[in-house]
C-alpha cells in the first residue's frame, strides 16, 4: 500500500463517530500482522515493523514483544 492509500484509509476509520480502540488481536505468530478493532465497527489490519517507547524491551525487526501486548 502506498503512503498516500495508508493514510487515506486511517483518517476514514479515525475520523468517524468513536474512534476509540476496542481491541487489538495479534493474527499470526512469527509475523507482525495485527488486527485492529474501533468503536466505530471498523476494523483494520496492520504490519508493524517497530515497537518504541518507555518499558518495550529489545527486539527485532517485524516482532511485537509480547510485554507490550
Amino acid at each position: 500500500m502506498r503512503i498516500r492509500e495508508l493514510d487515506t484509509v486511517l483518517l476514514g476509520v479515525l475520523s468517524k463517530d468513536h474512534p476509540e480502540i476496542t481491541e487489538v488481536v495479534k493474527i499470526d505468530k512469527g509475523h507482525s500482522r495485527l488486527r485492529v478493532d474501533f468503536a466505530s465497527g471498523a476494523r483494520v489490519t496492520i504490519m508493524v515493523r517497530e515497537v518504541s517507547g518507555p518499558g518495550v524491551p529489545a527486539h527485532a525487526a517485524y516482532s511485537i514483544p509480547e510485554a507490550v501486548l
